[in-house]
This record gives C-alpha cells, sequence and structure tokens, in this order.
C-alpha cells in the first residue's frame, strides 16, 4: 500500500512554495515541476527549482517577463558554455 503525497523532507519548503505559486499539486506534476521516485517520494525538479529562481524570486508576473526570463536564462547558459 502506497501513500499519497510523501515529499523529500529536504524539498517540502520548495515543493510548498511552488503549490503556493501554481495552485496545487496535480498542476505542479502536470508541468513537470515535482518529481516522483519509484517508491513514491516526491521531490522537486530539475523544471522546478528553475520556475522558483527565475520566475518566483523574480517575481515575473506576466507572460512577456516569464518568456524574457526563460531566454536570459538560456543565453547565460549558451555564453557559459562558449567561454567554459
Amino acid at each position: 500500500m502506497t501513500q499519497d503525497n510523501i515529499f523529500a523532507f529536504d524539498h517540502l519548503r520548495r515543493v510548498e512554495k511552488l503549490i503556493e505559486s501554481v495552485g496545487n499539486l496535480d498542476e505542479c506534476k502536470r508541468l513537470g515541476f515535482v518529481h516522483v521516485d519509484g517508491q513514491g517520494v516526491q521531490s522537486l525538479s530539475a523544471v522546478g527549482m528553475g520556475y522558483l529562481l527565475y520566475i518566483v524570486s523574480g517575481h515575473v508576473s506576466t507572460m512577456a517577463e516569464s518568456f524574457a526570463a526563460g531566454w536570459q536564462a538560456a543565453t547565460d547558459e549558451s555564453e557559459d558554455e562558449k567561454t567554459g
């Protein structure tokens, strides 16, 4: 028997912040923000962490700002790869 909504302890606060921002856990999962391992333990995915860092922490509130933040992050990463 498995239980629903078991979270990795070290990810709990960030997952709660995601749920607060997105609206509900099912939507977080649909977007790939929450990863569920083989034992049913849920944790923050890399995509979820990126959302928290670039969108929530950056106080992005419109679709255009979201696109710009994603574009800038990808550009920065591309430049790092070229110089790294």
